[in-house]
């Protein structure tokens, strides 16, 4: 019987830890799901410093202007040598991109359909790195600004096809060439955050001159467009929070934007805050509308919470186990460390009552005594001999 229940026991213990493995890989997995949240490693590279992926979202009511961000990059650099970080003369440290979002209506070959407009600048598609189904990407480079990147739907919507080479989409009235078609992100985090309409990527340049209502004296705001949403930059971190608390004093301090530090979303600190704030989470009174592959990423934290979860209520039973075994060897060698013990103690008194004999007749006989090889030796007179 007592075999029986060992048998029991170690299958019980070998499933659980099985499950546990397997969460533990299922967490490794989901952490590299979501593209957007990798910007960080890609930008890296093989460099040995450590760089850090910071999102920063803004309040709809507290949108910043692009000359805004503009300014902020002026600082960038300052700021990384004062923090004693040697800047290559060859290439940049950092990288970042915007974006804003609006409902626009899009005509194409087959009719109109409305999408979701997102104005882009900088390094986009290095944050968000969408399969190009055909063409090519939109950067910051580009010397004309009414070229635009369409999704899988819109582009069946308005052409049935994804291969539109040549081709152009109106907006407003004004034409827009296809420079490319993408395919959005296809996981379980992002079908579960993300609406599904249809989606137009265009430079904020152009964006904005279709979104911003004009001033009253007819000009554009002097500013810029003040409806930028979401920056990201990915740069080094020399210590930790340099990054965030740099975009939070310098963009995020006078309007309650909302810093993430990508980079670190899934440590074991955060996850644990998760749990400690869950409330406040799920009640947002910041006025910030998350763009949908934020809302993903923030969903995948409740999964990989909850796998956490699981993992500490598996590990009950076998750690119970351990702890159970480690009472049966202590009870098991207490005897043993006991005699163990006094056999110690009985060899340690037997040494110094050989040692106290060994004098005794040292004065006894009179002799004299040298250190040889392998101890002392007693050297008798002849006399008593």
């Amino acid at each position: 019987m007592k075999k029986k229940k060992i048998i029991i026991l170690s299958a019980v213990n070998a499933l659980l830890i099985t499950l546990i493995v397997v969460s533990l890989f299922t967490i490794r997995n989901y952490r590299r799901e979501l593209q957007s949240q990798q910007a960080s490693e890609f930008w890296r590279g093989k460099s040995e410093e450590r760089f850090s992926q910071v999102s920063c979202f803004f309040p709809e009511s507290a949108a910043i202007s692009e000359n805004k961000i503009l300014t902020f990059r002026g600082l960038i650099d300052t700021k990384l040598t004062d923090a004693g970080v040697k800047l290559p003369k060859e290439h940049s440290l950092w990288t970042d991109a915007y974006s804003a979002a609006e409902t626009l209506e899009v005509t194409g070959e087959r009719g109109t359909a409305k999408a979701t407009a997102i104005g882009i600048g900088g390094n986009y598609f290095m944050f968000h790195p969408y399969e190009l189904l055909s063409g090519s990407y939109l950067y910051d480079t580009d010397v004309m600004k009414d070229r635009v990147v369409l999704d899988y739907d819109l582009a069946w919507k308005l052409f049935g096809s994804s291969s539109l080479d040549g081709m152009y989409v109106k907006i407003g009235g004004k034409p827009y060439y296809v420079a490319g078609v993408i395919k959005r992100e296809s996981d379980k985090f992002t079908d579960k955050a993300f609406s599904g309409e249809p989606v137009i990527f265009m430079s904020y340049t152009a964006f904005s001159a279709e979104t911003t209502a004009p001033a009253k004296d007819n000009t554009a705001a002097s500013d810029g467009a003040s409806n930028i949403a979401c920056y990201e930059i990915c740069m080094p971190d020399p210590i930790s929070k340099f990054a965030a608390t740099l975009v939070k004093e310098n963009l995020a301090a006078d309007n309650g934007g909302i810093i993430v530090e990508n980079s670190g979303r899934y440590g074991f600190e955060r996850i644990v805050k998760l749990f400690t704030n869950f409330g406040d989470r799920s009640i947002s009174n910041t006025g910030v509308e998350y763009p949908y592959w934020e809302n993903a990423a923030r969903v995948s934290e409740v999964y990989i919470a909850r796998l956490y979860v699981v993992i500490a209520l598996l590990a009950v039973f076998p750690l119970g186990c351990i702890i159970w075994l480690l009472v049966l060897l202590i009870k098991f060698l207490r005897p043993k460390l006991k005699k163990a013990k006094a056999e110690a103690a009985y060899a340690w008194d037997d040494r110094y009552a050989r040692m106290d004999q060994l004098k005794k007749r040292r004065q006894k006989h009179g002799g004299r005594h040298t250190r040889g090889r392998h101890g002392i030796n007693t050297v008798i007179n002849e006399e008593d001999e």
